[in-house]
């Protein structure tokens, strides 16, 4: 959870620069969320909870942002970045 700050994940095909993705405040809001990037041609089951980012390439570059409002304020964004995790699908389904 974010606490209402804005942040991005952007997730984009690194052969052509294209943006096949966003997670983030406008988009999906702020609270907590579970999203599986899939390769083309994946064809398992999305597990329940989750939102499925269709890649156009197995290669993906992931630009993560947290807006840092003062100096002052750089813990507690670090902290909230921090949140963020990528984790392969077959461990993220042992801990559930």
């Amino acid at each position: 959870d974010m606490a209402g700050r804005y942040y991005s994940v952007e997730f984009v095909d690194p052969q052509d620069g294209t943006v096949f993705a966003y997670v983030g405040r406008r988009v999906t809001g702020t609270n907590a969320g579970n999203f599986l990037i899939s390769g083309p041609g994946w064809n398992g089951t999305v597990p329940s909870g989750a939102t499925q980012l269709s890649s156009p390439n197995n290669s993906v570059f992931v630009i993560g942002r947290v807006l840092v409002k003062s100096n002052s304020d750089l813990g507690t964004a670090y902290d909230l970045a921090k949140q963020t995790q990528l984790t392969p699908l077959d461990r993220w389904q042992a801990r559930q």
